[in-house]
């Protein structure tokens, strides 16, 4: 069962558990264009609402074959980005930040942060009509900061209108933090 506040919005931290946090927001304002797919991410955090905006590309493919190796042609560069929308998406690194136990001092978060991403699927998948599980790379090409690379996952469940936002391990919550935002130490 999805607990939200009383505005409607999602508990963003509900489904962390075992020491890592695991976030949950609602998709609103959706938009579909020819290659991407656009919409706002909300959820709500000690009380405040938080959120960011989010572009996906469309036409991903499964990123494995039916013998589980990788398909490089169906790894996306830039096929999640990131963008800031306001104070909510300040308040959104702030409070990453907090559940992650971090000593950053968050500004605000970065104007766009781009990932790689790879559907964790085989075969035909249907954004459409169909969770989609992708795992995210950030800061993953040669001229980045590799102290800043960081990986999870982003599971896009489009007929519920919710994305669960996951760690894959706690290693890269400080590179994570850090690449979305603009802070102080």
């Amino acid at each position: 069962m999805l607990l939200v506040d009383d505005q409607g919005l999602p508990i963003l931290e509900q489904f962390s558990e075992e020491g890592f946090v695991d976030c949950v927001f609602q998709i609103q304002r959706m938009q579909s264009g020819q290659s991407h797919i656009s919409f706002h991410l909300a959820a709500s955090y000690d009380g405040s609402p938080l959120g960011f905006d989010v572009r996906v590309v469309t036409q991903i493919k499964a990123g494995f074959t039916e013998d589980m190796e990788l398909n490089q042609d169906h790894v996306y560069r830039d096929g999640v980005q990131f963008f800031r929308s306001g104070p909510e998406s300040d308040r959104l690194i702030s409070a990453l930040s907090t559940l992650y136990g971090l000593a950053l001092s968050v500004e605000r978060m970065v104007d766009r942060a781009p990932f790689s991403a790879i559907a964790l699927h085989q075969g035909q998948i249907d954004m459409a009509s169909e969770a989609i599980k992708i795992k995210l790379f950030g800061n993953d090409r040669e001229t980045d900061n590799e102290e800043d690379y960081n990986e999870s996952f982003f599971n896009l469940d489009l007929p519920k209108g919710l994305v669960f936002w996951n760690e894959k391990d706690q290693e890269y919550r400080e590179p994570l933090v850090r690449s979305l935002s603009k802070h102080v130490d």
